[in-house]
């Protein structure tokens, strides 16, 4: 009975710093859930067209003006995450920007087409595109070792050389092609195009055009050919 009455309380205390968040940024479509602690936290900037959900809980989220978050896209950031966009940023359908515990940088003017996904420790420069169902993951399980992949994964947190994120950071200007993925650890430079289906397992420098599984430079922005 006392545990029940411990998690009705809990709700009703969310949902009041939900109203409260929703209140103050003026946030009049869309869904919020926001506990106490993040309410102090979080700025929104003006004219945001804001129609999908936000979920922050003890966490950061900073947006610049003239969000667009299409409804069925999704913002959430949990244990002492952050999440910080840009001015004119257009997030699309059924995409979802997450972190837990890490940081996530989007740059202004970086629009998202629909199904993307972007999670963990991400930096990622002003003037991007991404097209539909781009994948941009910092984390990853530990497949090697005698246990299973979970077993595997908890020996590694328990280890000096824990670390939750290898994060990804995708300078300013990029174009990520369709179904393209971005895998833990890699840097692409200032001007790179990712082409679609590609899986990017390395970093690259400024202004290359990649393609493949596992992605290879097959052309130059710099380049006539």
């Amino acid at each position: 009975m006392i545990r029940l009455l411990g998690k009705v309380i809990n709700r009703l205390l969310i949902a009041a710093s939900s109203l409260r968040f929703r209140l103050s940024h003026q946030l009049t479509r869309g869904s919020v859930r926001a506990d106490t602690a993040s309410l102090a936290r979080c700025r929104i900037g003006s004219a945001a067209v804001f129609r999908g959900k936000l979920a922050v809980s003890n966490s950061t989220v900073i947006i610049g003006n003239h969000l667009s978050l299409a409804q069925s896209s999704e913002l959430g950031a949990g244990a002492e995450g952050t999440i910080e966009i840009g001015d004119h940023v257009s997030i699309g359908p059924r995409s979802i920007i997450s972190t837990t515990g890490g940081k996530v940088i989007i740059g202004s003017r970086t629009t998202f087409f629909s199904d993307c996904l972007v999670s963990g420790a991400v930096s990622i420069g002003d003037d991007c595109l991404f097209a539909n169902n781009v994948t941009v993951l910092s984390g990853t399980h530990q497949i090697r070792g005698a246990g299973t992949i979970r077993e595997n994964d908890a020996a590694f947190e328990r280890s000096s050389e824990y670390r939750p994120f290898d994060p990804i950071s995708i300078g300013p200007d990029c174009w990520l092609g369709a179904n393209s993925v971005i895998l833990p650890g890699v840097t692409l430079g200032k001007g790179v195009v990712v082409g679609a289906n590609a899986v990017v397992t390395k970093s690259f420098p400024d202004y290359t055009i990649l393609g493949g599984i596992p992605a290879r430079v097959i052309g130059s922005r710099l380049s006539e050919t």
